[in-house]
């Protein structure tokens, strides 16, 4: 295994092109590969830039909230401008990179609502330097998580931003690297109230909307025009061609079609659209719930970490995932081979998913004959996720790897339903003997692929102590939430958690009605145990009545509520 560098390849793929047998045997029962969309040919107008994804992502409805957001109940306005967690408008000019601004300023919001400081991050990085090079083509942000995981992101004071197509800047440090991110939705509009659950708990989301072009001359102008006093309305047919930010809501502002709209953070400078109701930056607009198809592939940033030089992602996924495999069911396994040049230890398994996962297990073996396994290293096992999209899971145990020795990375995918589990690469250069599928993980299941390579990926670092990071994540062995005491309880009450790794932490009390009473832990906490207390009041700060509460937890992927019972 080379280390991969960041380079520009043209290559030409057969879809379905395998070798062996044994994956054409599989391809009889599911295809194999999952089908892909026809490729919608456009002129991209100026300003806009979103162009989807070549995969099939329609099972991505968005009609369903995660059982971790159920007791959630968000209120009729909300702006996230109000609590500081936005940066400043931006212009993309007449280039069309608005893929790359909304994809930056859901990152930009995403470290001030975890306490990562405001940072002003470089779209000019972002859109030259990515692997496919889109630059003012067009993009999604399926491209840009693929770049901001395999490297990071960059400073605008390091590359500031230019409106056309320019060379990459490689010299730049990275700052932030991706470590998760979330789909909402694919080719569809979601239910308002899962994308606005979405946005109460984790901050302004990335989404797309049809901005006009020449299929609608007078929507182009509206919008092209519009200075901020009233709210949009669109109820035509074409699909989006443009990238923004919803940063809230308001289920009272009137438009030509009813009420309710979205607030909106465009890319097109200050001097477009309005305020919409806060501050006195202008370059937001509102417009109505599902109006121009907002709300299709809706995605968001859950986690980052600080760039560290000394670490090093291991991967065959140059282009990310573009496509994936599966075996006739919902469950299929992938497994990459890897030959650190150093010593290292291996830190992190990353993979990308195609749909919500009921189960993901990880492991780490030091033989691999083509057909059997051996030599277990590391595993972790039982993790799910409620979104398709990129993850990364933390080994509690790192294995450590000699200079030279080949290591196999295996994952087996369980996916709620799309019967493709297993993510491809099919546009980057694909590296032969390097990956495999299996339908079943066992002995002689093994099939080499041919023309794709499996989007599995490591995390190394060349000490444990030289990754802080890593070295939080590994004590304690689990996260919990223990129950408060005294219980019953009056006047307060004192609530125990325990932190497996660094993560954002979201603690809120809730009635028996779902309805938020209080929220009184919102802030990034490191790896370990912390004490929290509730006063028993509201929002705000009046004391609330008698009677059974549940209090809940959000770390990361963890999720827990218990009972309490307020007596006066």
């Amino acid at each position: 295994m080379v280390r991969v560098k960041h380079q520009i390849v043209i290559i030409s793929i057969i879809l379905g092109l395998f070798s062996g047998l044994a994956i054409s045997s599989v391809n009889a029962q599911v295809s194999g590969i999952a089908p892909t969309p026809s490729e919608k040919q456009r002129e991209m107008p100026p300003g806009r830039g979103f162009v989807p994804p070549r995969m099939d992502l329609s099972h991505l409805t968005g009609q369903r909230m995660p059982l971790r957001y159920v007791a959630l109940q968000a209120p009729a306005q909300w702006d996230w401008r109000a609590q500081g967690k936005v940066t400043p408008v931006k212009n993309q000019g007449a280039c069309g990179s608005c893929y790359a601004f909304a994809s930056l300023a859901n990152l930009e919001s995403k470290l001030l609502v975890d306490g990562g400081g405001a940072l002003d991050l470089s779209e000019n990085n972002a859109k030259e330097c990515n692997w496919h090079g889109t630059s003012c083509s067009g993009g999604s942000y399926y491209e840009m998580a693929n770049w901001f995981s395999q490297k990071g992101v960059v400073l605008e004071s390091c590359d500031p931003y230019v409106p056309s197509d320019v060379s990459c800047n490689s010299t730049c440090p990275y700052v932030k690297t991706l470590l998760d991110w979330r789909i909402i939705s694919g080719n569809n509009i979601p239910a308002t109230t899962v994308l606005q659950n979405y946005i109460y708990t984790n901050g302004p989301v990335y989404t797309t909307l049809y901005a006009g072009d020449g299929n609608d001359p007078a929507w182009s102008s509206e919008f092209n025009t519009y200075d901020g006093s009233y709210t949009l309305y669109y109820d035509g047919p074409y699909d989006p061609n443009h990238a923004v930010l919803i940063v809230g809501w308001d289920d009272a502002l009137v438009h030509a079609g009813g009420t309710g709209a979205w607030i909106v953070k465009n890319s097109w400078g200050t001097g477009w659209g309005g305020t919409c109701g806060y501050g006195s930056e202008g370059g937001y607009f509102t417009i109505a719930y599902e109006s121009a198809k907002i709300g299709m592939w809706s995605s968001y940033i859950d986690d980052w970490q600080d760039y560290n030089e000394h670490n090093e992602v291991m991967y065959y996924d140059e282009a990310g995932n573009t496509n994936s495999w599966g075996a006739g069911g919902s469950t299929a396994w992938g497994l990459c081979r890897f030959v650190p040049s150093s010593k290292v230890f291996i830190t992190r398994v990353d993979f990308w998913t195609s749909d919500a996962t009921i189960d993901v297990d990880v492991y780490i073996y030091d033989d691999f004959d083509g057909s059997s396994l051996g030599s277990l290293l590391a595993s972790q096992l039982d993790t799910s996720y409620d979104e398709a999209g990129y993850h990364s899971i933390p080994l509690d145990s790192p294995p450590e790897i000699t200079a030279g020795n080949d290591i196999y990375a295996v994952v087996r995918f369980t996916n709620q339903s799309y019967p493709y589990p297993v993510p491809l690469d099919g546009a980057g250069p694909s590296a032969p003997g390097a990956t495999y599928v299996s339908g079943t993980g066992g002995s002689g299941s093994w099939s080499q692929m041919s023309g794709y390579d499996v989007a599995i990926r490591i995390r190394t670092a060349p000490t444990l102590s030289a990754s802080v990071d890593d070295m939080e994540e590994l004590s304690p062995d689990s996260y919990t939430l223990s129950h408060n005491y005294p219980n019953p309880f009056n006047p307060s009450t004192t609530i125990n958690y325990t932190l497996q790794r660094r993560a954002h932490v979201n603690i809120t009390i809730y009635n028996l009605l779902g309805q938020r009473i209080n929220t009184i832990v919102e802030e990034v906490k490191a790896a370990g145990e912390h004490t929290t207390r509730w006063d028993g009041k509201d929002y705000d700060g009046k004391p609330v009545a008698t009677g059974i509460y549940l209090y809940r937890i959000k770390a990361g992927d963890f999720s827990e509520s218990k009972k309490m019972l307020l007596l006066k």
